[in-house]
């Protein structure tokens, strides 16, 4: 299991290698533009809008009461890293969705040698890729709710904190893996079947794109990296060997 975490960790750095190579840097271009537009954009509005939060709070406190400010600070900058892991990567992913899935597939058929969605129209691969998103968006959200009102419970809501650490990760590796895996028409209940057989992986993986996306400008590049190191993990730890993949025409 531990070994497993650490291996799923590297492949957002194997990403980053592959997301480089001449045959797929043309197709990282515009996720990572739409990724600058839209956190950049995030990152600015939600700036102005906590300053002006916090300054609000502390308008009738005392002087004395000064330090309560980088307390509050904290705080809500705590709280606006879940809001991003949980509002803007489902809904960054589903602008990005058919450059994702294209460059998923053009990095696999480097990896593999095999044409992945040949035949398939554009206009299938956009549709696909969007439905996809706006599915995983319902489980984040129903999930959410749960993990929301367990949170509210005394004594139980101690261990809360780590659950949504847990399910952070885990959410992310359903999200970059949705790229590859569903360029092979697996459905979402298929691909939680094929991840939750590697959790060690996916904890590892899914963890390792929370704490990049974490870090001012680096998180600009997660949604390429974390899409490349997903292909290749799909590639070398999950896709079957010398059979036709289950729910599809192509292999």
């Amino acid at each position: 299991m531990l070994f497993d975490i650490g291996r799923g960790a590297g492949y957002l750095a194997k990403g980053f290698s592959i997301m480089k190579t001449p045959g797929i840097r043309k197709y990282v271009i515009m996720p990572l533009l739409l990724n600058i537009l839209l956190f950049g954009g995030l990152m600015w509005f939600g700036y102005t809008q906590i300053s002006q939060l916090i300054d609000w709070m502390l308008a009738g406190v005392p002087a004395w009461l000064g330090f309560l400010e980088g307390l509050i600070w904290l705080l809500i900058s705590f709280m606006a890293v879940f809001i991003v892991f949980f509002t803007f990567t489902p809904i960054a992913n589903i602008v990005a969705a058919p450059f994702n899935a294209i460059m998923a597939e053009k990095i696999e058929e480097q990896l593999t040698g095999d044409d992945i969605n040949s035949g398939v129209p554009l206009s299938t691969i956009i549709i696909d890729s969007i439905k996809s998103q706006f599915g995983k968006l319902v489980y984040i959200l129903l999930w959410s709710a749960g993990l929301f009102l367990f949170s509210l419970i005394p004594l139980i809501n101690l261990i809360s904190p780590a659950l949504w650490v847990i399910f952070g990760a885990w959410l992310l590796t359903l999200e970059y893996m949705d790229y590859p895996m569903g360029n092979h028409d697996l459905s979402f209940a298929q691909q939680k079947q094929q991840v939750k057989s590697r959790r060690g992986l996916a904890l590892g993986f899914g963890g390792s794109v929370m704490v990049m996306t974490s870090i001012p400008l680096i998180n600009f590049l997660v949604m390429p990296m974390a899409v490349a190191g997903a292909t290749v993990m799909w590639v070398e730890q999950m896709r079957p060997r010398g059979k036709k993949l289950e729910g599809t025409e192509t292999a």
